[in-house]
């Protein structure tokens, strides 16, 4: 079943080069019928031509072999040119997809599905998938089954009934390992997945080196990671001796096959019943059938190594985001009036809670801070008016229409977002502001600096608005981060500016300075400001204060 499966779904990847792939396949169908014509030739030069002493015949059958020579290694030469170039384009193909879905999933997915996890599935998965359909598996195992075939059918026509013999020979040699290949799959799946944890324990232990040395936690970590690398090996094992034992058990049926027949083949020539010719080109075909075997069985653990990752990816393509637009949603018109909790209910999971029976209004113009210390439900809030989320239970009324009801893009187009955790691209000062707004021009991304008050900061960097600011924006301090992520906010011009603790990570003369800055930006914005500090509540128009979920205080 999983074969069947990876092929439906490999189709879906093909499609768009199927020609190629017909070319290619007619390249390997070329490449096994010369092998077994070449082998089976035997038959004929020596009892068509040595044995009578023809030596026209013999000169025309070398001839021939030698123009098929040429043609195979032109043709070949195609083949591999057409599997290095399908490989990558079918291999992009996949990255393509599972990016662009990356894309349209939830915040809920990015939740419970680490990043590591993840580039892992991109990078590691999808090589994986090329090494099984064109690198080292399916193309291989294409060639070797119509070597397999070719080789067939010439058995036959030496002698039908040593052929008859070799047939159920090869039978159990297929028939033997398939129970093995599919627990081989499962179990590989699972290394994968070992893989993939492994990438991410990496990943998280990189980002969090600060924290690791500052308490000194290296020998922790250590052997964490050894506990890790532990389970890994158990389950390597496992698979790897599994994927091995699927080469092995045909190539010891093959071996006892080719006893019987030799031996039987053997005693036939000795009684005369078939020519010396025979045998040898029918023994140089089993021979040959028997490196078919082989070469089959060695590409069985990349194509298992293929289907599993494929399967990898399927998760994730085959999860569905847990905000979607309805089907007869509208776009939403310009914020004018007010947004409006209306008894709105919303858990993470059963362990999380979030808010609960939330009722509020929140006016077109206010500049509104909620408070509360962590685990309040602040942050909850921005995540169900940008929809990140969706509520459990209540709606969220923007001008009066439900906010299900209406675009994702539409809503957001209208919010500009700073949070705590700034998240600068590595790129160029000026691509870092207008990734808020695509189609800005550079007077409006200047103007949105000089609104959050970092022009002049970064018209004194190198290369001014070209600067390349580095991973995570590595090459700033926190403030500048921080005001470059204002900007790239108000660059969009939004009707609804949220600042989710943009200001906690600052040092306070700093702060001061981007508070001043919101300030100014009220008189043209709806802000919504989330805090745990209390003295902020001063510089509001309304304030919430927060306290396990729930709206404990309002001004």
């Amino acid at each position: 079943m999983e074969i069947i499966w990876f092929f439906k779904t490999l189709n879906k990847y093909i499609a768009s080069y199927k020609w190629q792939f017909v070319l290619l396949f007619i390249c390997l169908i070329f490449d096994a019928a010369f092998d077994s014509v070449f082998r089976a030739s035997l038959k004929f030069i020596i009892d068509a031509a040595i044995v009578p002493q023809n030596y026209g015949l013999l000169i025309l059958i070398l001839s021939l072999l030698g123009v098929g020579a040429i043609l195979y290694i032109c043709i070949g030469l195609l083949g591999l040119s057409l599997g290095a170039r399908l490989g990558i384009l079918i291999t992009n193909n996949i990255r393509h997809s599972l990016f662009e879905h990356l894309q349209s999933l939830s915040m809920e997915f990015f939740g419970r599905r680490s990043a590591g996890d993840i580039v892992n599935c991109l990078i590691a998965d999808t090589q994986k998938v090329e090494n099984g359909l064109i690198t080292m598996g399916l193309t291989v195992v294409i060639l070797e089954l119509c070597n397999l075939l070719f080789s067939t059918i010439f058995l036959f026509f030496l002698n039908w009934q040593l052929a008859v013999l070799s047939c159920i020979g090869l039978t159990v040699c297929t028939i033997a390992p398939a129970k093995i290949a599919s627990l081989a799959t499962d179990v590989g799946y699972k290394l994968l997945q070992k893989e993939g944890e492994i990438a991410s324990v990496v990943e998280e232990n990189i980002l969090s080196q600060a924290v690791v040395k500052i308490f000194g936690l290296e020998k922790q970590m250590t052997n964490d990671f050894s506990a890790h690398l532990n389970n890994l090996k158990q389950v390597y094992v496992r698979a790897t001796f599994l994927s091995y034992l699927v080469q092995k058990v045909p190539m010891i049926c093959f071996v006892m096959t080719q006893l019987v027949i030799l031996s039987i083949g053997a005693v036939m020539t000795y009684r005369n019943i078939i020519t010396v010719g025979t045998l040898t080109s029918f023994q140089v075909l089993l021979l040959g059938l028997n490196l078919n075997i082989l070469g089959l069985t060695s590409s069985l653990p990349a194509f298992i190594d293929g289907v599993a990752a494929l399967q990898r990816i399927s998760d994730i393509l085959s999860e569905i985001p847990a905000v979607q637009d309805a089907p007869d949603a509208i776009d939403l018109p310009h914020f004018s009036s007010d947004i409006y909790f209306d008894d709105v209910t919303f858990s993470y999971s059963k362990d999380r809670g979030g808010v609960k029976n939330l009722s509020r209004k929140i006016r077109q113009g206010d500049f509104a801070v909620f408070v509360g210390q962590s685990g309040a439900g602040k942050s909850t809030i921005i995540n169900l008016l940008t929809r990140f989320y969706d509520p459990d239970k209540g709606r969220i009324l923007f001008d009066g229409i439900d906010l299900r009801s209406c675009t994702v893009r539409s809503l957001r187009s209208q919010i500009g977002l700073v949070s705590q955790d700034v998240i600068l691209f590595n790129c160029s000062v000026r691509e870092n502001i207008r990734m808020g707004y695509l189609e800005a021009t550079d007077e409006q991304v200047e103007a949105a600096a000089k609104a959050a008050e970092i022009h002049k900061f970064i018209l004194t960097l190198p290369q001014g608005y070209d600067t390349p600011v580095g991973d995570r924006g590595g090459q700033l301090s926190g403030g500048q981060r921080q005001r470059i992520a204002l900007a790239r906010a108000l660059v969009r011009n939004p009707a609804i500016l949220i600042l989710d603790e943009a200001t906690s990570a600052l040092d306070p003369a700093t702060e001061a300075e981007i508070l001043a800055t919101i300030e100014r930006i009220t008189k043209q914005s709806t802000v919504i400001f989330i805090t745990h500090r209390m003295a902020h509540a001063s510089r509001a128009d309304v304030t919430y204060v927060m306290e396990n979920g729930s709206l404990v205080v309002s001004n």
